[in-house]
């Protein structure tokens, strides 16, 4: 069966994207198997993505590129986003739905698009040993390796760490090995954690550096785990009477992104690239 795909980035994090998606169900090892074989260099995840029943929603769905299915991936959104823009229904879809989420979205010129997002939720660890969900932010930390960790839902579930320590967040080698040693934390069990750690660049700019579950590396860019560092840096430790805007600008190592923060909905602006289209044969 052959089956139409698309081979998209977005700041380095790259997708093979399946549209339209229908009527195919693929298992885990083929997930893997399209992910290591697409490209010279294997691909981050697979994403399948179709309009829900001839409506002006879109759905995605996506799936690291060791067949685990994730909740959400805000790169693959921007870069789902400009699929849609070049297809035949781009007059009438502007949402996209991941995880029952939507996201509504924007394109811009020179393919940046602006993505709609709510506010990140703090996620906290119970007397029952279950990760509750809560509603307000209190940025509870736990200290983990003698670092303090927040752990934040900002469509997918991520650590947050601040650091000061410009040594550590430049030893990319020994960097990997804390941030990989806290995913694989018993605390976050079964299903692991990403983990992100950020510097203060300047007032208004932010550099992240993120560890990817499933992926099981330091990507190019997370944009969820940066839009999760973005809102902490933004509510605890921004002088916002400095700030001319609640804009904050995100340094990653695949490239920039920006975030213009509102009340309880914010704007994501990145930029995604279609690198070709293609077949899959399943």
């Amino acid at each position: 069966m052959k089956i139409p795909f698309y081979k998209c980035n977005s700041k380095g994090n790259s997708f093979i994207i399946i549209f339209p998606y229908k009527e195919v169900i693929l298992n885990p090892s083929q997930i893997q198997n399209i992910c290591h074989t697409a490209d010279v260099n294997k691909v981050d995840g697979l994403i399948s993505l179709d309009i829900l029943n001839n409506s002006k929603i879109a759905n995605m769905n996506y799936y690291n590129n060791d067949g685990t299915w994730e909740t959400f991936c805000l790169n693959g959104i921007a870069c789902c986003s400009l699929i849609i823009q070049n297809s035949d229904d781009r007059q009438s879809i502007n949402t996209i739905v991941s995880n029952n989420i939507k996201y509504n979205f924007r394109i811009l010129d020179n393919s940046m698009i602006e993505i709609q997002l709510d506010n990140p939720s703090n996620m906290t660890f119970s007397k029952s040993n279950v990760w509750q969900n809560l509603n307000k932010i209190d940025f509870n930390p736990l200290l983990i390796d003698d670092l303090l960790c927040y752990y934040l839902n900002s469509g997918a579930k991520h650590i947050v760490i601040y650091s000061e320590n410009n040594k550590l967040f430049n030893d990319d080698v020994n960097l990997e090995k804390i941030l990989k040693k806290i995913r694989y934390n018993k605390l976050f069990l079964p299903d692991g954690v990403n983990v992100n750690i950020y510097r203060y660049k300047n007032i208004n700019t932010i550099q992240v550096k993120t560890y990817e579950k499933g992926v099981e590396a330091m990507m190019s860019s997370c944009s969820s785990g940066s839009y999760a560092c973005a809102y902490h840096y933004y509510k605890n430790y921004l002088d916002k009477k400095l700030l001319s805007n609640k804009k904050i600008k995100i340094l990653n190592d695949g490239g920039m992104a920006e975030v213009e923060f509102g009340n309880d909905r914010n704007l994501f602006l990145s930029n995604a690239e279609i690198e070709y289209k293609g077949e899959l044969d399943i």
